[in-house]
């Protein structure tokens, strides 16, 4: 029996026959990190894959049941299974078909300059001396590359790749059901990626054509709203590398820059001074470890408010004085994505803009967390506050910008 959907409104009528296959023609707008079989590593012959895709259409499918469907636990699991398959009470085919078609214009970047198939320096500093100056903007955000030391697992498939996206659904599926899928479809192509961290811009696309135009209008602010999202939007530029690159260094400053995450440095030597954040000294406090120019002094006190932005985050102090390394994470797990989206989006009028899309907080802010020294196991931490708002009156770049939580406190500052 088809399971009706409490407030969902159709957009509209969807074009063609149920049996008729849908096409979405694709171009890569930024590298794509990893989204190979192996970890972290691509896959030249396969970069695109119909069951990532999938997996990325249900997460996007499942946001939009919660807060715009509400739909809620049993009735969303039902209704999950039964659109795109699943074992509940019993096993079930999905109702969505998916192929890709057409990959062309497959090209591989390295992100340490060289040959492809060049050794990569074995010293560490030498190798970070040499990053490709075209992903150097990039740099914040393909951080994990900087520790690798094999050639393979510091390469991309560069932008400029097209393929062909086909859709259609089983002749079981309803009204509801292709109003559903076409609006999670139109979510993923507006904030969805290819392969891995594209919640921070990585494997960004544009529609270049579509049988149903629909597919090429950006979703507006109000449209996001509704699905209890916050949207915000720099100015359009020509460039959708351009618009990466202004929301990866909104991104940066707000968590490290100078003046903005970070004091003024007092050392003509050194790019920036001590942290803002409250982080730095309390693990300072924690691990009783400090050196006599970096006393604890913050005080915010117990607060890892950049938790938020997601885990687990390592913190690694300079000079012998300092603490050890030591990493936040959810108690009891290894992570939680990050609630924030950041990424070129297409401005529906030739150009891009750099936007920062949060999504729902109501889970995010309660995350009970710990700081994990090295010899530390999980569950046996530090227990530590990730967000108290009495606190985080005490911590600059948050009350410097609205105040509220960290990632409503970067929203405001994304514009200015």
């Amino acid at each position: 029996m088809a399971l009706l959907i409490p407030d969902f409104e159709p957009m509209e009528k969807l074009p063609g026959s149920k049996e008729a296959w849908q096409e979405i023609y694709c171009e890569l707008v930024t590298p794509i990190y990893g989204g190979g079989v192996q970890a972290a590593m691509p896959d030249v012959l396969m970069p695109i894959r119909a069951t990532a895709i999938r997996g990325q259409l249900r997460f996007w499918w499942r946001l939009l049941a919660q807060q715009k469907w509400n739909l809620k636990e049993k009735s969303l699991r039902e209704a999950e299974f039964r659109l795109w398959g699943g074992i509940g009470e019993e096993a079930a085919a999905s109702l969505v078909f998916l192929r890709v078609l057409d990959v062309l214009n497959v090209k591989q970047i390295s992100y340490f300059q060289g040959s492809l198939d060049s050794s990569l320096p074995s010293d560490k500093k030498e190798r970070l001396k040499n990053k490709s100056n075209d992903l150097k903007p990039y740099a914040y955000v393909l951080f994990p590359m900087d520790s690798e030391e094999k050639r393979e697992k510091t390469l991309l498939i560069k932008e400029g790749l097209t393929w062909t996206l086909q859709w259609r659904l089983n002749e079981k599926a309803n009204e509801t059901d292709k109003q559903q899928v076409l609006e999670t479809l139109r979510w993923w192509v507006n904030f969805g990626g290819i392969g891995a961290r594209t919640r921070r811009g990585c494997g960004a696309f544009v529609v270049k054509d579509s049988s149903n135009p629909v597919f090429k209008q950006p979703l507006s602010i109000d449209e996001v709203m509704k699905a209890g999202c916050k949207l915000v939007l720099r100015p359009s530029t020509d460039c959708a590398l351009k618009a990466w690159k202004e929301a990866v260094q909104r991104l940066r400053d707000f968590r490290q820059g100078k003046e903005v995450g970070r004091n003024p440095s007092s050392d003509i030597k050194k790019p920036a001074g001590r942290s803002r954040w409250s982080e730095p000294d309390e693990i300072r406090r924690i691990t009783r470890t400090h050196s006599d120019r970096h006393k604890p002094e913050h005080p915010a006190g117990d607060l890892f408010a950049r938790g938020v932005f997601g885990m687990p985050i390592i913190f690694h102090f300079v000079g012998g004085d300092e603490p050890a390394d030591t990493t936040l994470q959810p108690k009891c797990k290894e992570r939680m994505a990050s609630p924030l989206i950041i990424r070129p989006v297409w401005d529906g009028k030739g150009g891009f803009q750099a936007a920062a899309l949060s999504l729902p907080l109501d889970k995010v802010l309660n995350v009970s967390v710990e700081l994990l020294e090295k010899k530390q196991n999980k569950g046996n931490g530090h227990p530590v506050t990730l967000w108290e708002e009495s606190k985080a009156r005490q911590v600059k770049p948050l009350s410097e910008n609205g105040g509220g939580n960290p990632i409503d406190a970067f929203l405001n500052y994304f514009t200015k």
